[in-house]
């Protein structure tokens, strides 16, 4: 396929809830603007690792392509795409974006994606609050970097700032068209 036009932004209202992870589930948000919930205000957020979904209503153009790109922008760190019930796929970077054919879209539809992050902010808030997590049989856990070193010797993440997590963004739809064999 190649671009058949120009892309189309998906805006709006976006609905985060957080589906399962730890410490705690923070409180969902709507969100007007994709951004890491790590910047959201609030309990919680940056030190949860796990699952969130983002879900938003979207309505095409009447216009049918031959196929539709869902570009994701940028996610940390994984992301399952899911369209009016249908789960398309399950992305894992550098290239967040999938093909859809322009059948499995309705009049109204509900995009859904869930974002899996990293856990590491669940381990920087553990370390920040003195919390046992580092449980293993005969062997030291070392800090490869003098920085991530604690008082013992060994690794902490106490000093480290969270990571980005989240659907980031911009959200877009490509029209596509077959490529023209020449």
């Amino acid at each position: 396929y190649e671009p058949a036009g120009a892309p189309l932004a998906v805006d709006g209202e976006w609905t985060l809830t957080f589906e399962h992870g730890g410490a705690e589930l923070p409180v969902s948000r709507q969100l007007s603007k994709l951004l890491s919930w790590t910047e959201l205000e609030g309990e919680g957020y940056a030190a949860f690792s796990g699952t969130a979904r983002y879900a938003i209503d979207l309505i095409l153009p009447e216009h049918k392509p031959d196929a539709w790109r869902l570009d994701l922008g940028s996610v940390a760190n994984s992301a399952v795409v899911i369209l009016n019930g249908e789960k398309l796929g399950t992305l894992i970077g550098p290239n967040y974006s999938i093909d859809v054919s322009p059948e499995k879209f309705l009049p109204v539809n509900k995009l859904e994606v869930l974002v899996t992050n990293r856990m590491a902010n669940r381990i920087i808030a553990m370390d920040k609050a003195h919390t046992f997590w580092k449980r293993f049989y005969n062997v030291n856990f070392p800090a490869n970097r003098a920085a991530d070193r604690g008082p013992d010797g060994l690794f902490t993440a106490e000093k480290w700032k969270p990571l980005p997590s989240g659907l980031l963004g911009p959200v877009q739809l490509i029209p596509l068209q077959k490529m023209n064999p020449q």
